[in-house]
């Protein structure tokens, strides 16, 4: 809205005969004229003191429009600098001070679609057309009430403006694109943004829009060209800012993010959504307390939030308190059932408590529109299993099972499932898997999400990410990686801004033997998007192309911004233990401990080398047999339970059984051979460590075979 359409505005106020008497003499004075891009950036609005009437000083009528005045510039200066609220109390009073003022009515309404209400919006929309606004005035923003009332269609079925300014036809263009999305019509909504950048190109709101759309379809980069290009065309851009702040938290980290959240609430400490994206932010860093404090600042101003009460439920389950997870629960009734994250906390506890039916009925609607949520259906392959129905145990586990990278309790819990069922051929199978000592790389579709989105834009395109992703994952899987290296690049090039296309050709890189390369594609992906996929599959190129010190690099950084990741924790503590900082390895493993609980095989193994490292014994065994307790046919559990009763001197003959049993499981492993061959030769058993040495020697990719030959040299 511009000075001149103002000033039509200010004119066809001046001119209402309701509220003129014939004997009243008014001038417009406009004392200053500002352009204002708002918070929300969609339109301008001008600062202005109006209607100074020449009336008899003191006169009730003049007071009433001076006061009204001030008002509304007090409420366009909030509305500017991000407050809508303190900016609704103005323009409130404004129309308190003259109901009558059709612009004032106009702006409250403005400020009612900043703060999503479309219907109060609409109400004063309405009411500003009969004190004489005419409608294609503010038609635009009819359009944005609708949209928040999810009239799609009558959003979309709308005639396009004539006679306006552009900045309106872009707001309207705008706002269509959104409708378009919300129908799923892609085309349609990319249609009405490139409108609306020809018309009003500078807008600060347009661009935040754009760049949900653009992450929508999983062009991550131009999303986050996007929110930077609206935060510099408007710094007090609220929805800019939480739009940068949730694409910082994924392209750097949480902790990173966090700054952009308080930004919001600096400006505005009543925004019930930045604080929910804080409180969250917070959660998932490890900063428990800080984020406690954020859901009941949340409290003081929206009591009954749900969101609040489901994070103190998060906080109250990872704290061990179950019942008082399920209180919090239970305040929000079934109010956010419709969220994935609350059905999976709740199945948790149901499970926890052993009612595996019930969890069973929230797991199964969460992996239904899901199907790519692994935990979920971990859960729920778990939940199935225990209520004895071991077929569709099988059913929900097989997807995730036949992964190469399959975690050991899918493999145990699916293989028990066969055992059930009498098929104790293919349960050996999937228990021999759940016994090896490492996993597999993990595959490509850790991505799934950020994969399909690309789908839904490149729909109709032949090489859209649907068609594409199992055919390049497959190739892969094959040994056709030079062919998948082809079709990897092809894709990316279709997607320069979405990160799993980069992931792709670095996986395929990887399987060429080619880590030196892989690691600047999954550098180029980590830039976009430094997740914990993309982090782990850098670190380990980087290991693999000899930059040990870039790995630590990589690492470091990436729980200095996600201090609770699993992954990147247990990384930290093999460098730990491989670095003797036994100290360090003790308590990153013990806060894994506390976290997981005891049943966590791998935590426990690696907690018994940090106790032997630093010379207790004692604990060293305690920790190694309860690991050892859990999978009996584990080698690597084996091997270590092994070794520490033999150098211990605790069962030196236990000890060295439980080393030939890891070498009888695993033969081609030549660490577990190198370990075996230490302990016969100390025993005394020189002929039978030396067939041990030589095979460990011969193998591949034994870091320790200098050490190994000088042994085979010395006996």
């Amino acid at each position: 809205m511009g000075t001149g359409h103002a000033r039509k505005l200010f004119e066809a106020d001046v001119n209402r005969s309701s509220r003129v008497k014939s004997r009243d003499v008014l001038c417009l004075q406009v004392s200053r004229l500002r352009s204002i891009r708002t918070g929300w950036g969609v339109v301008q609005f001008i600062a202005f003191t109006v209607l100074l009437p020449l009336a008899l000083p003191g006169t009730a009528y003049a007071a009433d429009r001076q006061a009204a005045r001030q008002a509304m510039v007090a409420g366009i200066e909030q509305f500017n600098a991000g407050k809508p609220q303190t900016a609704r109390i103005e323009i409130l009073n404004a129309i308190k001070a003259d109901g009558d003022w059709a612009l004032a009515h106009a702006f409250q309404a403005r400020i009612y679609l900043a703060l999503g209400d479309g219907v109060a919006a609409e109400s004063e929309l309405r009411r500003a057309l009969d004190l004489g606004l005419h409608e294609t005035q503010i038609q635009h923003l009819f359009l944005n009430a609708w949209l928040l009332q999810k009239d799609y269609i009558r959003v979309l079925d709308a005639p396009e403006l004539q006679g306006v300014r552009a900045i309106s036809v872009g707001y309207a263009a705008r706002i269509k694109a959104n409708a378009a999305i919300a129908r799923g019509d892609i085309p349609l909504a990319a249609k009405n943004f490139d409108r609306a950048i020809v018309v009003a190109p500078n807008n600060a709101q347009l661009w935040t829009d754009i760049g949900n759309f653009r992450l929508l379809g999983g062009n991550v980069a131009g999303a986050i060209d996007a929110a930077i290009r609206a935060v510099n065309l408007n710094p007090h851009n609220i929805d800019a800012m939480m739009l940068m702040g949730k694409l910082v938290r994924d392209q750097y980290g949480l902790i990173a993010a966090l700054p952009w959240f308080e930004s919001v609430l600096a400006l505005d400490p009543a925004n019930v959504p930045a604080m929910v994206q804080a409180a969250a932010t917070l959660g998932e860093a490890g900063r428990a307390s800080a984020m406690l404090d954020m859901t009941r600042r949340i409290q003081v101003v929206d009591a009954s939030n749900t969101d609040a009460w489901y994070l103190q439920a998060v906080l109250a389950a990872r704290a061990g308190k179950p019942d008082l997870a399920r209180a919090l629960l239970y305040r929000i009734d079934e109010k956010m059932d419709a969220i994935p994250g609350v059905r999976l906390l709740k199945a948790v506890l149901d499970l926890s408590t052993g009612n595996s039916e019930q969890a069973i009925s929230q797991l199964d609607d969460i992996v239904k529109a899901q199907p790519e949520n692994l935990k979920a259906r971990r859960l729920l392959g778990t939940a199935m299993w225990r209520a004895g129905d071991p077929r569709s145990a099988i059913a929900v586990l097989e997807p995730v099972a036949k992964r190469d990278d399959a975690d050991s309790y899918t493999l145990s819990v699916i293989g028990r499932a066969y055992e059930d069922i009498g098929n104790r051929t293919v349960a050996a199978a999937f228990l021999d898997r759940a016994a090896l000592p490492v996993r597999g790389e993990p595959v490509p579709f850790d991505m799934t999400s950020d994969l399909t989105r690309m789908a839904m834009v490149n729909s109709g395109n032949p090489d859209n990410a649907d068609v594409a992703i199992p055919r390049i994952t497959a190739l892969i899987r094959s040994g056709r990686s030079a062919e998948a290296l082809r079709a990897a690049e092809r894709l990316r090039d279709l997607n320069p801004g979405a990160p799993a296309a980069h992931v792709l050709v670095g996986d395929a890189l990887t399987a060429l033997g080619r880590p030196g390369d892989a690691v600047k594609i999954y550098e180029k992906a980590a830039s976009i998007r430094f997740s914990e996929p993309i982090a782990l599959r850098l670190i380990d190129a980087q290991r693999r192309s000899g930059d040990n010190d870039g790995a630590l690099r990589v690492l470091d950084l990436f729980l200095s911004q996600n201090p609770r990741s699993v992954a990147a924790l247990l990384l930290a503590a093999d460098h730990f233990i491989a670095t003797k900082q036994w100290d360090s390895a003790i308590a990153t493993l013990d806060g894994l401990r506390a976290r997981l609980g005891n049943r966590d095989a791998t935590i426990l193994n690696k907690l018994s080398w940090a106790w032997f490292g630093q010379g207790n014994n004692d604990r060293a065994l305690t920790y190694a047999g309860a690991a050892y307790a859990i999978a009996v046919s584990n080698p690597a559990l084996a091997s270590t339970y092994g070794w520490i009763l033999f150098k211990s001197g605790k069962d030196k003959v236990s000890g060295i059984a439980l080393l030939k049993k890891s070498v009888a499981i695993v033969p081609d492993a030549p660490m577990l051979r190198f370990q075996l061959a230490q302990v016969l030769v100390e025993s005394g058993d020189k002929a039978g460590a030396k067939p041990h040495l030589k095979a460990a020697i011969d193998m591949p990719d034994f870091a320790e075979r200098k050490a190994a030959q000088d042994l085979l040299n010395r006996i």
